[in-house]
């Protein structure tokens, strides 16, 4: 607690008065521009919120957004060479649930963030932009929603539109969980019709046995189908007695047990190969000719959901395709956006949602921006804040 009394000055010839310079506040607040800073400071972290702020420095929760919005304002950053396009729920409006986020790939910092994914919101954004801005976009890297793709080219003239191949792979992995689903509950339906029945016969009761440890594999170690874990991969892994199974078994003896007792689900794994391969062994110069013999391997499985991601793949070949163009030497990809996206939401959910979306925008740009700062005195125009 400071006690301070200020001078009061008076012209001797004009009679006006005067206080002197407060160099502890600002006009108008009872909290220390010392306090204020440090307020700023804390509102850094995507964790701390506008009560967990208020409640350290005495003050009320109210004053500390009030004292957030008067000295932080942040402007949207110039279009970068690789603009990477993703959405997130974060914020729900009449409009939108989405929030779309826009990522440099280089520097890493968040460009902008709009408040819904729609086509006309974005069209509306970018042709705000001087068109000589835009042109300076190389490649826009997005998911496999088709509004991207269609503002894309109309909004970048000189950039490439590239789909990475993160969401490429989770495309694929919500196809293979179907087949896995359906193959697991083909045996849980034949489980239960053998445990229905009151007399079985001794081949029956093996049938029973077998159907039971596969729902279970399949039912338990169905993340194995997605992971990128070595020991999945390696036979020689030591081998713990698993008493479900009734016998010894390593990660790669359970997913041999899972994929090699039903055709189906095999020939789906095999094209999860595939899959890997192609990104494994590709590049800006090969992709287009790896990419077209993978479609076919996919469209000639006669499996319903493999020829539909075969489908996928035949709509966004292009796109894939472009992911392998470096950008600075390097693949573009949207997992860092991923990343931007986990702590937006982790911004939201530990202030139980905004209905300001300006002071959400905001926190956001200042929270996860490393470079963003705060103005040394209030904003001009936005008021003071008084206790």
């Amino acid at each position: 607690m400071i006690n301070y009394r200020a001078r009061r000055y008076r012209c001797p010839k004009c009679h006006k008065t005067f206080m002197e310079s407060n160099p502890f506040t600002v006009a108008g607040s009872r909290i220390s521009l010392a306090t204020v800073y440090n307020i700023l400071e804390d509102l850094r972290k995507p964790n701390m919120t506008f009560r967990d702020v208020a409640e350290r420095y005495h003050i009320s929760q109210t004053t500390a957004a009030h004292v957030f919005d008067s000295f932080v304002s942040i402007s949207r950053r110039p279009l970068p060479e690789y603009l990477l396009i993703d959405e997130v729920y974060a914020f729900k409006s009449a409009h939108s649930k989405y929030v779309c986020v826009l990522v440099d790939f280089e520097t890493q910092n968040i460009v902008d963030v709009l408040p819904s994914r729609r086509k006309q919101t974005l069209m509306d954004y970018f042709f705000s932009i001087p068109l000589e801005e835009r042109k300076n976009v190389k490649i826009v890297s997005f998911d496999m929603w088709e509004t991207y793709r269609i503002v894309s080219k109309i909004m970048f003239p000189n950039a490439i539109c590239a789909t990475d191949h993160f969401h490429v792979k989770q495309e694929f992995g919500r196809k293979i969980d179907r087949v896995r689903i359906d193959v697991m509950n083909k045996y849980y339906s034949r489980k239960k019709y053998l445990e229905k029945k009151k007399e079985k016969t001794k081949t029956e009761k093996l049938e029973l046995k077998e159907a039971s440890k596969h729902y279970y594999a399949l039912k338990k170690c169905n993340w194995m189908f997605f992971s990128n874990d070595n020991r999945i991969f390696d036979p020689n892994e030591k081998k713990i007695y698993n008493h479900t199974l009734e016998g010894y078994y390593n990660y790669y003896d359970i997913l041999e047990f899972m994929v090699r007792h039903d055709s189906v689900l095999d020939l789906a794994y095999d094209l999860k190969y595939e899959l890997d391969e192609f990104y494994s062994r590709s590049n800006e110069k090969n992709a287009l000719k790896n990419i077209e013999e993978l479609i076919i391997s996919f469209r000639n499985s006669q499996i319903k959901e493999m020829m539909d991601f075969g489908n996928t793949l035949v709509k966004w070949k292009y796109e894939i395709v472009n992911s392998f163009v470096p950008a600075n030497g390097r693949r573009i990809s949207n997992g860092l956006i991923e990343n931007r996206n986990k702590s937006i939401k982790l911004l939201k959910h530990s202030s139980n949602g905004y209905l300001n979306w300006h002071r959400f925008k905001t926190r956001i740009m200042y929270s996860l921006n490393k470079d963003s700062t705060y103005h040394l005195y209030p904003i001009k125009n936005k008021g003071d804040f008084t206790e």
